[in-house]
């Protein structure tokens, strides 16, 4: 007798293969839109350089100089800038993190299914007397699959508050470029 039904083995396989592929796929498009943020911050960044030397080399006069470096110390631009982009990428993060997620949830889902069918299997065709042997099995994989669940709990959790933190520091910082930029300009004149 047979414990073991390779179709199914087969089938658990190829599933795993396809799941291999979607992963790589999700991690793949995520770091290329990934490169596409830095390399539009990079142009962006690079621009507004160019322009900023361009503007330095129009100055005719200390005063002109004067307002030109005081348009330099205000951060409110740049700190925007910085804060989209660290938005885009928090959120390319955590879409790639939740669609990863989801694919192999449903992947565990049918390995647990598969694996309590196999114990029940042998279950079935244990010798008598190992009763409590299959029952410490059978308890051990439960508590296995509550592990299991709590750590996808807390990590979902923890990715949710990271998430909450990031947009609060976010928020923070758009509020405080404003007053910084503020106080800048009052200093200097």
């Amino acid at each position: 007798m047979s414990f073991f039904n390779s179709e199914k083995l087969q089938t658990a396989q190829k599933a795993n293969l396809d799941l291999l592929q979607q992963i790589s796929g999700k991690v793949f498009a995520s770091v290329e839109q990934l490169s596409q943020l830095q390399f539009k911050a990079l142009r962006d960044s690079t621009e507004e350089h160019f322009e900023g030397v361009r503007k330095l080399l129009a100055v005719r006069d200390p005063q002109g100089f004067a307002e030109l470096q005081a348009s330099f110390t205000q951060p409110s631009a740049q700190t925007e800038r910085l804060a989209e982009f660290n938005r885009q990428v928090q959120a390319l993060i955590v879409g790639t993190q939740s669609d990863i997620a989801k694919l192999t949830s449903s992947q565990v889902e049918a390995g647990t299914q598969q694996v309590q069918e196999f114990v029940e299997t042998i279950s079935k065709n244990a010798p008598a007397g190992s009763e409590p042997v299959v029952a410490a099995f059978k308890s051990s994989l439960a508590n296995a699959g509550t592990a299991f669940e709590s750590a996808q709990k807390a990590v979902k959790q923890a990715s949710e508050a990271a998430q909450s933190n990031f947009e609060a520091a976010t928020a923070a910082a758009a509020k405080a470029a404003p007053e910084a930029s503020a106080k800048a300009t009052s200093g200097n004149k």
